[in-house]
C-alpha cells in the first residue's frame, strides 16, 4: 500500500529536520520510549572501508498500530503520539522523528508487530530519502511474534564511520538525551543498549544525590524526584510536572536557579493532581504564573513548592559537605588568603582549628565567601584566626548569626564545632607533650643509664634524625650523615632548587668528614635593613661515653672553617650555627664558657663574622626543653615518672646492646 504523506503546507526539506546523526539516532530512541518500550537497543555493522554498512535499532514497546498508520505516518508535522501521551519527553517532535534518517541515509525500513484485539501481526513500511512525500508498507499479516516491538533498518549510509559511531562517542550524546529517563525508569528496568553494550546513566547523573521523595499533600499523592547531574547543564534548573499518564504539563525554574554553588538539578514531580490539567504555569514577561483558578489548588502547588524545597536544600547541604573542604583548600594552595602558620606542632593545631571552623562557615552559607576580592577573603581569615586564638572564639558563633539567618539546630551544631575544635587542641596538645617526654626520658635512658652500649650512629643519630625539634622546631632536616660535600649540595637544593654545585667547591680535605646532623631552613630574623637572614644549624653528635674534649670541639670548628672558605655560603644574610653535644664537657670547653659568657647566650665557645660555635650537653638540651614546656607541663600535672617506667616495662625482657636497640626502634616509631 502506498500512503502519500500530508504536507500541510510545508516542505519536508525545509522543516527543521535534523541534520546531525546523534540527534537523528536519539529521535528513534524516543520513538521507542514514547510507545512503551523498556529495551531499545543500537547496533550497527561496518563495511570494508570502516564505514558503516547497516544500522538498525530496535525496541519492545507496542508497535505500529496499521489502522493508526495514516494518521502517524501518513500526517506529517502531526504526531499521534505526541497529542496523546507525552512519554516524558519535554519537547515533542511533531511528527519530524520518522523523517531523521535523511540525516545518514538513504533508506530507511520498519518491521513492526502490533497487538489488535488479543492476535499479533506485523508489517514492512519503507521510506527512501528521494521519494519522502509517499510511504510504502505491507499489508499486515498474522505473527508467529509473541511479543510487540518494531525494528528500523537503515541502508545505503553515505555519512557514518567506525570513528563517528563508537560507544564513547554515541554514549554521551544518548546520555545528554536520556540519563534522567532512564534514573526515573530504573525500576522498570529501562535500558538503552549499544552494541550490545548498556549505556550508564549514573556517568551524567550523581545518585549519590538524587533522590525520590514522596508527599501528600490535601490527600493528593506528589512523587518527587531530584536529579542531579555531575556537570553543568545548559537548560536551567527546571521543575517539570507530568499527570499520572506521564504527559507534560509544565515546568518552572526553580528557586536555586541562580545559585552559585554549581549545584547543577532539574526536579521532576509526577501526580494525579496534574490529571485533566491542560496548563499550570505559563511564562509572561519572564514572570511565572500560576494558571490554577482555585485558590485550594493554588495553596496546594504553593505547599509543593515548599516540599521540593526542602528536598533541594537537604541535598545542598550535603553537597557542601564536600565541596567545602575543596573551597578552604584553594584559599590555602591557590588563592594563598589563608593565614601562615609556623611549621611546628602549635601551629599545626591552630591551622587545623581555623581550617575546621572556616569550612563549617562555608558549609552554612558558602555566599559568605563568594565574589570576595583577594583582600577581602584574607581579612575574613585573618579576623577569624585572630578571633579562634583568643578568648573569644565563642563569639565567631554571634558574628555569623548577624550575617546568616541560622536554624536552631545549625546554630547548635556550629556551636558543638567550636567546643569541639577547642577540646580537640587540648588533647592534641597534651599527646603531643607526651609524645616529646616519651623521646625525652628514652634518650636519658640511653644516655645515662646505658652508656656503655649505645653509639652515635645506630642510636643518638638515628633518634635525632627523626626529633630534630629538640634543636629548634624551626629548622627542617636536610641531610644526615652526609660527607660535606652532600650535605652543603643539599642544603643549596633544598633552599634554591640547585642540583650541582661541586664544580663551585674547593678541594679541601674537609670534603671527606660527615656531618651527623645538618639542618637548615629560612628563618626569620630581621636584620637593620628590615630583610631576613637565613639561619642555618650543624650538629655533630658523639657516643654517649665520648666526652665533649677540645678534640671534638676542633672537629666542629673544621666544618665552620670549611663553610666560611665557601663563597657561595658567606652572605651577611646567613646566619650559621655548629652545636657540639656529648654527656660532659672537659676544662678546657669549661674555660670557653667564661670566654663568651658576655653574649649572654648558653653554650657558646666560639664566634667568628655570621657563625657561632656552641658545646653542649645532653642535660643542657633536656634542660632546654623543660623551661621552653614548662607551663603548659605545670597546668598538665605531667607525671615525668610514669612515662618513664612505661618505656622501661616495654623493654623490660632486653638487656646492654638489646634495649638501646629497642629503645631507638621505639623512638624511630614515634615520630
Amino acid at each position: 500500500m502506498i500512503i502519500p504523506v500530508s504536507v500541510k503546507n510545508q516542505s519536508i526539506d525545509s522543516s527543521g529536520i535534523t541534520s546531525d546523526y546523534k540527534a537523528a539516532i536519539s529521535e528513534y530512541v524516543w520513538n521507542g520510549f514514547e510507545a512503551h518500550a523498556t529495551r531499545i537497543s543500537v547496533e550497527y555493522t561496518f563495511n570494508e572501508a570502516f564505514g558503516v554498512k547497516e544500522l538498525i535499532i530496535k525496541d519492545n514497546g507496542d508497535g505500529i498500530n496499521y489502522d493508526e498508520l495514516t494518521e502517524t505516518f501518513g500526517a506529517f508535522l502531526a504526531s499521534k503520539k505526541n497529542l496523546l501521551s507525552l512519554q516524558m519527553k519535554s519537547k515533542a517532535n511533531k511528527g519530524k522523528g520518522r523523517f531523521s534518517f535523511i540525516a545518514f541515509s538513504n533508506n530507511a525500513e520498519w518491521h513492526t508487530v502490533y497487538k489488535d484485539n488479543d492476535v499479533y501481526k506485523e508489517y514492512v513500511i519503507i521510506m527512501s530519502s528521494d521519494k519522502k512525500e509517499v510511504i510504502d508498507c505491507s499489508e499486515p499479516q498474522l505473527s508467529e511474534e509473541i511479543e510487540t516491538g518494531t525494528e528500523v533498518k537503515f541502508s545505503s549510509i553515505n555519512t557514518l564511520t567506525a570513528e563517528n559511531m563508537g560507544f564513547e562517542v554515541l554514549e554521551p550524546a544518548l546520555l545528554k538525551d536520556f540519563a534522567w529517563f532512564l534514573y526515573l525508569y530504573k525500576n522498570k528496568n529501562v535500558e538503552i543498549v549499544v552494541n550490545g553494550v548498556k549505556i550508564d546513566y549514573e556517568k551524567y547523573i550523581n545518585t549519590a544525590l538524587s533522590e525520590k521523595s514522596m508527599v501528600t499533600i490535601d490527600g493528593y499523592r506528589f512523587e518527587i524526584n531530584l536529579v542531579v547531574w555531575r556537570e553543568s547543564i545548559s537548560e536551567k534548573f527546571c521543575c517539570y510536572y507530568f499527570d499520572n499518564k506521564d504527559v507534560l504539563k509544565g515546568n518552572r525554574t526553580t528557586t536555586f536557579n541562580r545559585n552559585t554553588i554549581n549545584f547543577n538539578h532539574s526536579v521532576f514531580v509526577k501526580s494525579e493532581f496534574f490529571d485533566d490539567k491542560e496548563k499550570i504555569l505559563e511564562v509572561q514577561d519572564d514572570a511565572q504564573i500560576n494558571m490554577f483558578e482555585s485558590q485550594d489548588e493554588k495553596m496546594i502547588l504553593k505547599k509543593l513548592h515548599k516540599e521540593i524545597r526542602k528536598l533541594i536544600e537537604k541535598k545542598i547541604s550535603v553537597y557542601l559537605s564536600d565541596k567545602a573542604e575543596e573551597a578552604v583548600e584553594a584559599m590555602i594552595t591557590e588563592r594563598k588568603t589563608f593565614p601562615e602558620f609556623p611549621n611546628d606542632v602549635y601551629g599545626q593545631m591552630r591551622k587545623n582549628d581555623l581550617k575546621k571552623v572556616t569550612i563549617e562557615i562555608f558549609k552554612l552559607e558558602p555566599l559568605i565567601f563568594h565574589k570576595l576580592k583577594h583582600v577581602q577573603e584574607k581579612s575574613l581569615l585573618g579576623f577569624l584566626n585572630l578571633l579562634l586564638s583568643s578568648e573569644e572564639r565563642e563569639n565567631v558563633l554571634t558574628i555569623i548569626e548577624q550575617i546568616v539567618e541560622l536554624s536552631p539546630q545549625q546554630r547548635d551544631d556550629f556551636s558543638k564545632i567550636l567546643k569541639k575544635t577547642s577540646l580537640e587542641n587540648i588533647i592534641d596538645t597534651i599527646k603531643f607533650i607526651e609524645d616529646r617526654y616519651k623521646i625525652i626520658e628514652l634518650l636519658k635512658s640511653i644516655v645515662y643509664d646505658l652508656t656503655k652500649f649505645a653509639n652515635e650512629r645506630d642510636h643518638v643519630q638515628k633518634i635525632i634524625e627523626k626529633h630534630f625539634w629538640l634543636f629548634g622546631e624551626q629548622y627542617n632536616l636536610a641531610s644526615a650523615d652526609q660527607r660535606m660535600q652532600k650535605a652543603l649540595e643539599r642544603y643549596r637544593n633544598i633552599l634554591y632548587g640547585e642540583e650541582d654545585i661541586t664544580a663551585t667547591l674547593s678541594p679541601d680535605a674537609e670534603n671527606e668528614r660527615r656531618m651527623d646532623i645538618f639542618l637548615c631552613n629560612t628563618r626569620n630574623v630581621e636584620t637593620t635593613f628590615e630583610t631576613t637572614l637565613e639561619e642555618n644549624i650543624v650538629v655533630e653528635l658523639k657516643a654517649p661515653r665520648v666526652p665533649l674534649t677540645k678534640k671534638v670541639l676542633r672537629q666542629i670548628e673544621d666544618y665552620m672553617d670549611y663553610v666560611r672558605r665557601q663563597p657561595q655560603f658567606n652572605s651577611e644574610f646567613r646566619k650559621w650555627k655548629f652545636i657540639a653535644v656529648c654527656k660532659d664537657v672537659d676544662d678546657y670547653v669549661k674555660s670557653q664558657y667564661k670566654a663568651f659568657e658576655d653574649k649572654g647566650k648558653v653554650g657558646l665557645v666560639f664566634q667568628v663574622d655570621n657563625c657561632e660555635v656552641y658545646a653542649l650537653t645532653w642535660d643542657d638540651v633536656f634542660k632546654s626543653f623543660e623551661i621552653k614546656h614548662k607551663p603548659l607541663l605545670e597546668r598538665l600535672n605531667y607525671d615525668r615518672e610514669e612515662v618513664a617506667n612505661e618505656l622501661m616495662v616495654k623493654v623490660s625482657a632486653t638487656e646492654g646492646r638489646e634495649k638501646v636497640d629497642a629503645l631507638t626502634e621505639i623512638a624511630i616509631a614515634q615520630a
